[in-house]
């Protein structure tokens, strides 16, 4: 059974409306200006109180403890990253390796671990967290001030600080990183303490955040904001540290003042388009109106919702309006217009970041590190209101955005998360196919926090946000309590909690009622609760616990068909499936042929199946669904069946297509053709191009067409170059049209070529066809070619390029 869902926003269930359905209220109602977000802090239950033992996500743990952070530090070390704190540390100059942010990577996945080992002690990981440490604080040691920032000091930068660049200098400018840095290096030190009781990495960091403080702040100090957000939510955590800890004053071993780090990261905040005495960087970088004024998420999707994260911890502290109100303004333009059903974020390429609302594209960017943004975000909105619709989110980017950034084997990377992809959209292992390697350790920092966003209290009650397999240390007041779960979550909706007081105490249980769910059940003691009361999307269970207690939640999960907004123009026409919190794709591996030359009818029967043998353990939705081929002219639809796996283990397997928005209206189904059933291949190609394009059926809109793929020989110039198709069997072929990729009106490198021609394979002897019609070069047109009849396997197109050009095919058809 399968019921249908409308997205009022892009491809995001954040706001599904149930076509047929009642029970409870989805979780997700859009606030309006007569309800009004309220203040209701959340205190999380630490990691170190929290034990997960949960079939889907221990295994994966297991994995990224052992070996993606082993991976990511053996690379990192590999690359140079560490070499850089010893020279400085030597007094050394130039030499420096790497990006200017690599520092700021290497102190993520210090925190990334750090809350891995609070989970799980480790030995060894301790060791190796030690040395770095000491690496990190004999280069902070080498300046009178403890400041350290690799890049500026081996390179002679001469600015310690700066505002950000103009726009479009980003990348070729140190600036805007060296207070990420330091913001990632007080996290680091925070997380490392919070896990081991160690002092020295905080100790490093305190005392660069002293120095920041001296310097950065209202006039007469210098009009100094962060050229990419973190620093906000480190700065604030800081003081949380030492406002909650007044002891550990006296054992960091450098002067503290808490409210100094608040008021600096407020400032950052507050001061975002006031330029006076600085450049600006407008919305790239949030900064050009004052953020209080900035109606909706924009800019770079990372540094976005790194800022978002930050305004919201800020709320949490300092309990100002206009703090919360701007967060939850920015959360609901983010999940309303601007994030895929898979909870991506990001949709434009060039500046990594935000298009308008609802621009979408399927091969939008959907950066690993911008999920792992959005999860934090929603995850502190959670706290500074006590709201289970941010969680939503949260649970969104986990089982899905963030969690397709690695592979199940732990030691493989997306840094984008497609909805559509080819065969080219591989995992990277490192640089310098990652272009920058951030995504693993914010991926870690996003995955090691797992065990601390499960719970929450405050004064009166205990939350469950996460339906994890789980036991968990609770203080209530002056009561103990022991909760835990057990459970089949993502696969199965039932979940079984044990209430165990040290003595019978009188609190709330809220359970959180995600926003896919309909039809939600509770059961206390075994007996069915037959009215649930429901605040803040949370169902409240108010009673007197008793050892022994337990309560069972229902949460029904049945496949539903998902259709985005109708202002989503690249999903018209077509449905997502999902399944509870996951989302869907197919793959071509799994289904017999391009997923773009499949129809789901509206009343296909989709059934879940679970099997342990696939993708380490996942439930497929399988149906039979139909493929559309032209033959002789006529479109034919056979039936097929068909199989969605979850998209977090996309890509896992051997090179294929993938889609998540599959058709639904014939309109939107490019059918197989003679070409299609074919093999592509090429002399060369492009790296970010594909030889999938020869013959993926889309035709271009015009030669410079960049909203589909092709295949180039770029950088091949003034080469003789091929394409080929290879068939299944032998073919008997009379004509070919070829559509040239020119990109002269964009003044770049590939043009048409000078002259070209046909060759078919006679046995193991390429051959010239004969009697070809012409072989024509026009632009935005598909350039046809008629020849004597061949019978082959395989057929050739050979170009000459123009002399210092390259060249390229957007689209090739055969005719028999």
């Amino acid at each position: 059974m399968h019921s249908l869902h409308l997205l009022p926003a892009l491809s995001l269930a954040i706001a599904l409306t149930v076509v047929g359905g009642a029970g409870l209220p989805l979780a997700n109602a859009k606030p309006t200006s007569t309800t009004p977000v309220k203040f209701h802090p959340l205190t999380p239950v630490p990691i170190q109180n929290v034990t997960i033992n949960d079939a889907f996500w221990s295994p994966k743990r297991t994995v990224w403890q052992a070996k993606t952070i082993n991976d990511t530090f053996d690379k990192f070390e590999g690359s140079g990253a560490f070499e850089n704190f010893d020279r400085v540390a030597a007094k050394q100059t130039g030499g420096h390796k790497g990006d200017p942010w690599w520092d700021g990577l290497v102190y993520e996945t210090i925190t990334g671990a750090a809350d891995f080992l609070a989970a799980h002690p480790n030995s060894e990981l301790q060791k190796r967290l030690e040395g770095y440490v000491a690496r990190i604080t004999a280069a902070a040691a080498a300046d009178p001030d403890g400041y350290v920032n690799t890049g500026a000091t081996l390179n002679h930068i001469g600015v310690r600080w700066s505002n950000p660049p103009t726009p479009g200098d980003d990348h070729n400018d140190n600036f805007p990183h060296t207070i990420y840095n330091a913001g990632c290096l007080v996290e680091a030190g925070i997380h490392l303490y919070r896990a081991t009781g160690q002092t020295q990495l905080l100790q490093v960091g305190t005392r660069l955040a002293n120095y920041m403080c001296g310097i950065m702040g209202p006039a007469p100090k210098q009009n100094i904001i962060p050229g990419h957000a973190i620093p906000e939510q480190a700065f604030v955590n800081l003081y949380r540290l030492y406002h909650e800890q007044p002891a550990l004053k006296a054992r960091v071993g450098v002067p503290v003042d808490e409210n100094a780090y608040l008021k600096l990261a407020e400032f950052w905040i507050e001061n975002r388009g006031h330029t006076e005495g600085r450049k600006g960087e407008g919305a790239y970088n949030q900064d050009d109106k004052p953020v209080f004024e900035q109606a909706a998420m924009e800019g770079h999707a990372v540094r976005a919702g790194l800022l978002a994260s930050g305004i919201a911890t800020a709320a949490s502290v300092n309990q100002r309006p206009e703090y919360l109100a701007t967060g939850a303004r920015w959360w609901q333009n983010m999940v309303d217009g601007k994030m895929y059903i898979t909870g991506g974020l990001g949709a434009i390429p060039s500046m990594e970041g935000f298009g308008a609302d609802y621009e979408l594209p399927n091969e939008g960017y959907a950066e690993t590190c911008a999920a792992v943004a959005g999860g934090f975000f929603s995850q502190n909105m959670n706290l500074a209101t006590g709201d289970a619709k941010y969680v939503d989110i949260l649970e969104r980017e986990l089982y899905n955005g963030a969690l397709s950034g690695v592979s199940l084997s732990g030691d493989r990377y997306f840094y984008t998360n497609y909805l559509r992809s080819g065969p080219n959209h591989r995992r990277w292992s490192w640089l310098p196919e990652a272009g920058t390697p951030c995504c693993p350790p914010m991926f870690l920092k996003l995955q090691g926090g797992l065990p601390g966003y499960i719970y929450a209290t405050d004064a009166a009650g205990v939350y469950v946000n996460l339906y994890v397999g789980s036991k968990a240390r609770i203080a209530i007041g002056k009561s103990q309590l022991e909760l835990g779960q057990t459970t089949n979550y993502p696969w199965d909706g039932r979940v079984k909690m044990m209430v165990t007081p040290q003595t019978p105490s009188r609190f709330t249980l809220h359970l959180r009622i995600p926003g896919w769910v309909n039809g939600a059940s509770v059961e206390l003691n075994g007996k069915p609760i037959k009215s649930l009361v429901i605040a803040n999307n949370y169902a409240q269970l108010e009673r007197t616990w008793k050892k022994g207690d337990t309560v069972t939640l229902h949460l029904p999960m049945p496949v539903e068909r998902v259709k985005a907004d109708p202002r989503v123009a690249a999903d018209v026409g077509r449905v997502a499936l999902m399944r509870g919190p996951i989302v869907y794709c197919l793959e071509g591996t799994d289904n017999g042929g391009p997923i773009n030359s499949l129809l789901l009818p509206s009343d296909a029967a989709i059934q879940a199946e679970h099997r342990s043998d696939l993708l380490g353990g996942v439930t497929v939705l399988k149906g039979t669904a139909q493929r559309l081929s032209i033959h002789d002219a006529e479109v034919k639809a056979l039936p097929t069946q068909f199989t969605a796996i979850p998209f977090y283990a996309n890509s896992n397997r051997e090179p294929t297509d993938m889609e998540v928005w599959v058709a639904d209206d014939k309109t939107q189904v490019v059918p197989m053709t003679l070409a299609r059933e074919a093999t592509a291949s090429a002399s060369h190609c492009f790296g970010n191009d594909t030889v999938a394009a020869l013959n993926d059926g889309v035709s271009p809109a015009k030669s410079d067409d960049e909203t589909i793929s092709r295949m180039t020989w770029w950088d091949h110039r003034g080469t003789q170059e091929w394409g080929q198709l290879t068939f299944k069997g032998a073919r008997r072929l009379s004509g070919t049209d070829v559509y040239w990729w020119d990109e002269r009106r964009v003044g770049r490198q590939c043009r048409v070529p000078q002259s070209w021609k046909l060759q078919y394979l006679d046995g193991d002897q390429w051959k010239d066809v004969t009697n070809a019609s012409g072989y024509g070069t026009q632009m935005d047109t598909f350039n046809h070619v008629s020849f004597d009849t061949v019978n082959t396997t395989a057929l050739r197109v050979v170009v000459q390029l123009q002399p210092e050009w390259s060249g390229g095919i957007l689209e090739w058809r055969v005719n028999q």
